[in-house]
């Protein structure tokens, strides 16, 4: 009788440990009480940034009252804004010189050394002059695309299409005259591979045209046929290169030729050599705080860089220390 107590303690023991087990393992694993994983990777100390490379102050800011912003240009002393389906010129003094609705909400926006300005509504471009006169518009295109940069390179307009991964190119009669995929000149590119929606080109002040593959977080360099000339890669979560699925979002250039990107994710602005090195900090992670897009950028005649805030709805002038 003895032993047969012993025996029913024993099992009464063991089950109650096997139990124990599993309550622990069942708890261990729901939401919240599961362990750090080691192999997760902290990218919060990248937004913080040496105070050493920081060489730009913010000067103003400039609300925009009339609709969600857009894009951003500048030439000549005047800024060109797009905001809700309008397109403004702003003077020096931050007043309104004029103002254009336009027949679909602008996308983006570039300015001719002549004068004209192209402006992307998403499928399609329209040619103004300097009066704001829609001289030029394009056809509405027969497959589904979204142009969201566009630049003006010998007198041909080059249009960033993100739906199509492609650059369409057009005369200044907004006639259709080629495109390309980034696929030509070396064997190993691919074409540009766009897997959000940013995909953005200029033209830097000797003339060549550059087009980002933010894909593999590289700015490029093609002739006017669109043949790859040179390229910079770089990819990194720290300041000396790009990270995320998509980066620079948006980019221009100093009138020495060297880059201002702008990249999301950890939102900065940066100044990058014209062979790819970061050189400066134009505004820090902490100065978009909140913010979830990264700003359009353009630079003025003082050498300021005009950073475009969609967060904050303003205009956020930079000036060099």
């Amino acid at each position: 009788m003895k032993r047969k107590w012993q025996l029913i303690t024993i099992v009464l023991v063991l089950t109650a440990a096997v139990v124990a087990v599993i309550v622990v393992e069942f708890t261990s694993t729901l939401p919240g009480r599961r362990p750090s994983n080691p192999f997760a990777y902290d990218i919060e100390e990248f937004r913080s940034v040496d105070p050493g490379l920081i060489k730009w102050k913010e000067a103003r800011q400039v609300s925009i009252d009339t609709g969600d912003p857009r894009a951003i240009a500048y030439y000549n002393g005047k800024i060109f804004l797009a905001a809700g389906n309008e397109l403004q010129v702003i003077g020096s003094d931050w007043s309104r010189l004029q103002r254009k609705t336009m027949p679909a909400e602008p996308s983006c926006i570039a300015v001719a050394d002549q004068g004209w300005i192209v402006v992307a509504m998403g499928n399609r471009l329209a040619v103004l002059d300097s009066e704001l006169e829609i001289l030029a518009e394009s056809d509405l295109p027969e497959i589904e695309i979204n142009i969201t940069s566009v630049a003006i390179h010998n007198n041909n307009i080059y249009a960033a299409d993100a739906t199509g991964r492609m650059v369409l190119v057009f005369n200044s009669e907004l006639q259709q005259v080629d495109e390309f995929r980034g696929e030509s000149g070396v064997s190993e590119v691919h074409g540009f591979i766009v897997p959000g929606g940013h995909f953005s080109l200029a033209v830097n002040p000797e003339n060549e045209l550059w087009i980002t593959n933010p894909g593999i977080h590289s700015l490029q360099n093609y002739t006017p046929s669109g043949r790859l000339r040179r390229y910079i890669q770089r990819t990194s979560f720290g300041i000396e290169g790009f990270s995320g699925c998509c980066n620079p979002v948006h980019f221009t250039f100093l009138d020495d030729g060297r880059f201002v990107t702008s990249e999301k994710g950890i939102i900065r602005i940066k100044v990058m050599s014209e062979s790819g090195e970061t050189e400066s900090v134009i505004a820090p992670p902490e100065a978009f705080a909140g913010g979830t897009r990264a700003p359009a950028v353009a630079v003025d005649d003082q050498g300021n860089v005009l950073a475009l805030d969609f967060d904050r709805k303003m205009i956020r002038i930079f000036e060099p220390i």
